[in-house]
C-alpha cells in the first residue's frame, strides 16, 4: 500500500490585502476551492479565543482529505524566529490568525496511513508553511502577477506516527455523512480525546469532518460533524444548522456550494429540500413575530416619537449575530487605540 503525498494549502491575509487563499494544490479547481473554504471560514468563528489555542481541524470528501490547523501567526512562528515576528500584523497593527495545511487525494484508498499527529499547542509540522505567506508578504492590490494564488504539488512527508489506543466507544459515535449529517457529536476539549478523533477521523472510510480544541462554545452552523470544545463537560449531539437565514440561503445559491459535501446526489437533494422547508418555517415565523411586536408597540407607544426604535435595533442586533456567526465581524463602535481587531 502506497503512502498519501500531501500538497500545501494556505488561507490567510498580508499587510496591505484581505483574507484569501495564499497556496491551492495544483490539481484544485475552483469548485475544490470553494468546499475547502467552507471549512476553513468556519474554524475563524470566535477568532479572539485563537490566541493559545489553535483548532486543528480534518475534513474529508470522496476526493481529498485536508488536515489542518487555524491559529494566530505569532502562535505560529517559533520565538527564534525574530526575522518573521514583524510578519505577525497587518498594516493596521492588528494580530493577525490563518489557516496552514496538507490536502491528500483519496482515490480507493480512504483511510489515511500517514498523517501529521495531533499535537494540540505543537504546530512543529506547520511552521514552514507560513513561509508561503512571508513570499507575498507586501504585496499591493495593483500587482496582479503576484496576488494570484500559488501552486503547490504533491510530495511525501514522513509524519511521526501515533499509536491508536482501542476505544470502540470512541468509533462508534464518530459522526459521518452517512450517519447523521444533520446533526455534530460535540466532545470535551481533552488532549487524549482529541488525539483518538483524530486518529479515527483520518481512518475513517467514508466522507467526515472534524474539529478539534475549540476555546469556547461551539461552531454555530458550521459544516463540522464533530466537534471538541472547552465549554463541553459531556457527549453532546445537536443539530448542525440551529438556524437558517434568508440571507445565508442566497449565499448558498449564488455560489452554488454543495451544503453537504459528500453526500450522494439523492441526499443532497433531499438535505436541500429540508433546509427550504425550514427556511419558509423559519421566515414565517419571524414575520409573524415581528407583525405582533409592531401591533404591540403601536398600542403601548402610541404617544412616543419613535414607536419602532425598538423593533429595529433588534432586527439590527439580529444581523449582527447572524453576521458574526459566520466568522464575518461588524464594526460595532469606533475603535480605540488599545482595542484589539476581533
Amino acid at each position: 500500500m502506497s503512502e498519501q503525498e500531501w500538497a500545501a494549502i494556505v488561507y490567510g491575509r498580508t499587510y496591505h490585502l484581505d483574507f484569501r487563499f495564499i497556496t491551492l494544490p495544483d490539481n484544485f479547481d475552483s469548485q475544490d476551492a470553494q468546499w475547502a473554504l467552507s471549512y476553513i471560514t468556519a474554524t475563524t468563528q470566535q477568532a479572539r479565543n485563537l490566541a493559545g489555542s489553535p483548532r486543528w481541524s480534518l475534513f474529508k470528501n470522496d476526493a481529498y482529505c485536508v488536515v489542518g490547523v487555524t491559529c494566530m501567526v505569532r502562535d505560529l512562528i517559533k520565538p527564534a524566529s525574530s526575522d518573521l515576528l514583524s510578519i505577525t500584523k497587518d498594516d493596521q497593527g492588528r494580530p493577525l490568525y490563518v489557516f496552514v495545511g496538507y490536502v491528500t487525494q483519496l482515490k480507493q484508498q480512504k483511510k489515511l496511513t500517514n498523517f501529521p499527529p495531533y499535537g494540540e499547542n505543537c504546530l512543529d509540522d506547520f511552521r514552514d508553511l507560513y513561509q508561503e505567506i512571508a513570499q507575498v508578504w507586501l504585496v499591493k492590490n495593483y500587482e496582479e502577477d503576484k496576488i494570484k494564488t500559488s501552486l503547490s504539488d504533491y510530495q511525501r512527508f514522513s509524519w511521526k506516527k501515533s499509536e491508536i489506543l482501542p476505544d470502540k466507544q470512541q468509533i462508534k459515535f464518530l459522526n459521518h455523512y452517512l450517519k447523521s449529517p444533520e446533526q455534530t457529536h460535540l466532545w470535551s476539549s481533552l488532549p487524549q480525546q482529541n488525539s483518538l478523533l483524530w486518529q479515527f477521523s483520518a481512518r475513517c472510510s467514508l466522507a467526515t469532518a472534524t474539529c478539534l480544541n475549540i476555546n469556547g462554545k461551539a461552531l454555530s452552523n458550521s459544516p463540522f460533524l464533530n466537534q471538541s470544545c472547552s465549554q463541553v463537560e459531556q457527549f453532546q449531539i445537536k443539530p448542525r444548522l440551529a438556524a437558517v437565514s434568508l440571507d445565508n440561503s442566497i449565499s448558498l445559491d449564488s455560489s452554488k456550494t454543495n451544503s453537504s459535501p459528500g453526500l450522494p446526489l439523492s441526499q443532497q437533494i433531499s438535505h436541500r429540500a429540508k433546509q427550504d422547508l425550514d427556511l419558509t418555517l423559519h421566515q414565517a415565523a419571524k414575520l409573524a413575530t415581528a407583525s405582533q411586536e409592531l401591533i404591540n408597540s403601536f398600542s403601548n407607544s402610541a404617544n412616543q416619537s419613535e414607536p419602532n426604535a425598538g423593533i429595529e435595533a433588534n432586527i439590527a442586533n439580529d444581523a449582527i449575530d447572524e453576521a458574526e456567526s459566520f466568522g464575518f465581524k461588524t464594526k460595532k463602535s469606533s475603535p480605540s487605540n488599545n482595542q484589539d481587531w476581533f
